[in-house]
């Protein structure tokens, strides 16, 4: 194995700014997330959508205010694409592959653009479809 051209410092320097208060940083995890475009779903839409993918009720899913973005989800609830559920096939509860996938690369579901969800989706049936051949 080729060794490093050149050896790592014994003490890099940090490039990272001396981190905030507890306050700061309480009071940046509770401010708006004013860099998020404003979510333009009607409460019908979101109703209709519901009843489609058949939502049960003991998900709590819930409209949200308006002028809400995605990030401004409460404590306990994940924002979630109205695109993961009518284009990408996303059904809850999440399969266990889908469960494992989003850990085994330590991402959050709310992290996941709908395009990420579709690309997630298709390896899992791409994988599935492989495995089904093989057997």
């Amino acid at each position: 194995m080729a060794s490093p051209s050149k050896p790592p410092s014994p003490s890099p320097a940090n490039p990272d700014p001396p981190s905030s208060s507890a306050a700061e940083e309480e009071t940046q995890v509770n401010a708006p997330s004013k860099f998020l475009p404003v979510l333009k779903c009607s409460e019908s839409v979101f109703d209709n959508l519901m009843k489609s993918i058949q939502m049960r009720t003991a998900y709590g899913a819930r409209y949200p205010q308006e002028g809400d973005t995605a990030g401004d989800a409460q404590a306990g609830y994940v924002s979630m694409f109205a695109d993961w559920f009518e284009i990408c096939n996303l059904r809850l509860p999440l399969t266990v592959f889908m469960v494992d996938l989003l850990e085994y690369y330590n991402i959050h579901i709310s992290q996941l653009s709908p395009f990420g969800m579709i690309c997630a989706r298709h390896f899992e049936y791409t994988f599935r479809a492989k495995m089904w051949y093989l057997c």
